[in-house]
C-alpha cells in the first residue's frame, strides 16, 4: 500500500515547488505594470479604515522580532528575556584559548 504522503510530495522544511511559483508570480506582477493600480485599490477608502488599517499595522509591527520602532535592536522578541549563556568553559575570559606549546615535547 502507498504512503498518502509521496503523493503529496512532502519536501520537509519548506516547499522548493511553491516558494519558485510564488517567485516567478511576484516577479511577473511586479513587471506587468499593475503595481500602482492594485495600491490604489488597497488604499483605505475613509478615515475609519484608514485608522484601522493603521492600528493592525502598529499591533503587528509590536510583535515583530527586533523592531527598530520598538526600542530593541537586539533582535529580541517582545515579552521574552534572552536565557543567560551557561558556557562549560573554565577560563576567566569564557572561552578556552589554544593549549600552549611546552618546551621539549
Amino acid at each position: 500500500m502507498k504512503s498518502s504522503v509521496s503523493k503529496s510530495r512532502m519536501q520537509g522544511e519548506g516547499n522548493y515547488d511553491a516558494s519558485k511559483e510564488y517567485d516567478e508570480k511576484t516577479k511577473a506582477f511586479a513587471e506587468s505594470g499593475k503595481v500602482e493600480q492594485a495600491a490604489r485599490a488597497a488604499a483605505p477608502r475613509n478615515a475609519q479604515e484608514k485608522e484601522d488599517m493603521r492600528q493592525a499595522e502598529a499591533e503587528g509591527r509590536s510583535r515583530a522580532k527586533g523592531d527598530p520602532n520598538s526600542g530593541r535592536n537586539d533582535g529580541s522578541s517582545p515579552g521574552q528575556t534572552k536565557p543567560a549563556k551557561k558556557t562549560s568553559a573554565k577560563h576567566p575570559d569564557g572561552y578556552n584559548p589554544a593549549p600552549r606549546k611546552v618546551p621539549g615535547r
